[in-house]
């Protein structure tokens, strides 16, 4: 019998891919409002490193390589994001405690508190992997890092917890 409500938590998933692309979005801003000319023929290829350097001011290239580089951090954190919400899913719905944890509270692993708090992380890490030019400050970009990686382990124990 299909039910007429979405199971919100699962489609955190394709909102996290939508969210991991927003720093290539910013690169590709940054570039364009230095003049810089994206071939939309060949994308990849324009918008490599080798292609930019030196076509827009050193500072503006920086900035561009750090956008990028989050976003392929933000796609190698999502197979880790994905197996959280899906284990999640899975120990919930399989498990005699999950069951009656999930009709008292909805939530028996703390899915939608994990789903918000990764987002909160990884929109910190994204801002402070673009934003932070020095070495010095850049742990803070690393602890926000560690605070999203933690995140999914402490998730995916959980849900390793509840299914026994």
């Amino acid at each position: 019998m299909a039910s007429s409500s979405l199971n919100y938590p699962l489609l955190a998933i394709p909102a996290y891919y939508a969210f991991s692309l927003l720093p290539h979005l910013y690169a590709s801003t940054i570039l364009t409002n230095a003049g810089y000319k994206i071939n939309n023929a060949n994308p990849k290829a324009s918008l490599s490193p080798d292609a930019v350097k030196g076509k827009v001011p050193d500072a503006v290239f920086q900035k561009y390589q750090r956008a990028e580089n989050a976003q392929s951090n933000n796609a190698e954190q999502m197979p880790l994001f994905a197996v959280a919400i899906l284990a999640s899913i899975v120990a919930e719905r399989t498990t005699a405690t999950g069951l009656g944890r999930e009709a008292l509270n909805g939530d028996a692993t703390g899915l939608t508190t994990f789903i918000m708090s990764w987002f909160v992380a990884r929109a910190a890490y994204n801002v402070a992997y673009v934003q932070i030019e020095t070495h010095e400050k850049s742990f803070m970009r690393s602890t926000f890092y560690m605070v999203g990686s933690g995140l999914t382990f402490w998730q995916i124990w959980k849900a390793a917890s509840l299914l026994g």
